[in-house]
């Protein structure tokens, strides 16, 4: 486990919600990593814009990795759960977060081939602001969703898409219909309990 107070949702729509966190905890992680190392694939209009969008995420990160598990813990799992009973029960605890999140990874994968320019700082502020604000989705487990002013991040950057050329602004327009269909996609998966247990046969 690699989250010091993780929060474990019950209800399967809260499960969405985190899901969700984990896909943006992990694309966030390796965001700054890119960024500590590279620098910014995509630049803001001025240091000021860039300075706020770059704490405010950063502080997001470090709630997340305090309360949501990043997509290496759902992989061991995966990998691993063959081995014990002990982690074959764990995985199926997990199941409904794994096929929310599998969702979401192959979505992205569909609307973002290999090798495709993109931000994924405004990635994860879109898909915020739509999953919180627009459809308004509890953060109840989360509160510090609410701390973050979402549309004002957003505003950041569509005011710099007046100093793009047109490739670059067609990216930023590109980020918002990813983040779209990534809620679409999540909206509409279902996971089914099965309730029907096999009953064994008397010889």
């Amino acid at each position: 486990m690699n989250c010091k107070n993780r929060v474990k949702p019950k209800l399967l729509r809260d499960v969405k919600t985190e899901a969700l966190l984990v896909f943006i905890r992990t694309t966030l992680e390796q965001s700054f990593q890119q960024i500590d190392n590279f620098g910014y694939s995509f630049e803001l209009g001025n240091d000021e814009d860039k300075e706020l969008v770059y704490s405010s995420l950063k502080k997001l990160l470090e709630h997340l990795q305090d309360t949501v598990i990043n997509s290496t813990y759902l992989r061991s799992l995966i990998e691993n759960s063959h081995k014990n009973s002990t982690l074959k029960l764990l995985a199926k605890k997990e199941e409904p977060l794994m096929i929310y999140y599998d969702t979401l990874i192959k979505t992205i994968e569909v609307c973002l081939p290999n090798g495709s320019s993109w931000i994924p700082e405004l990635v994860v502020i879109s898909l915020l602001s739509e999953w919180i604000i627009e459809e308004e989705k509890t953060a109840y487990f989360y509160p510090y969703l609410k701390d973050f002013d979402y549309l004002d991040l957003i505003n950041r950057y569509d005011n710099s898409k007046k100093d793009l050329d047109n490739e670059k602004k067609e990216i930023v327009m590109h980020m918002y219909k990813i983040s779209s269909k990534l809620i679409e996609k999540l909206k509409k998966a279902e996971y089914k309990i099965n309730t029907s247990r096999k009953k064994s046969k008397r010889k």
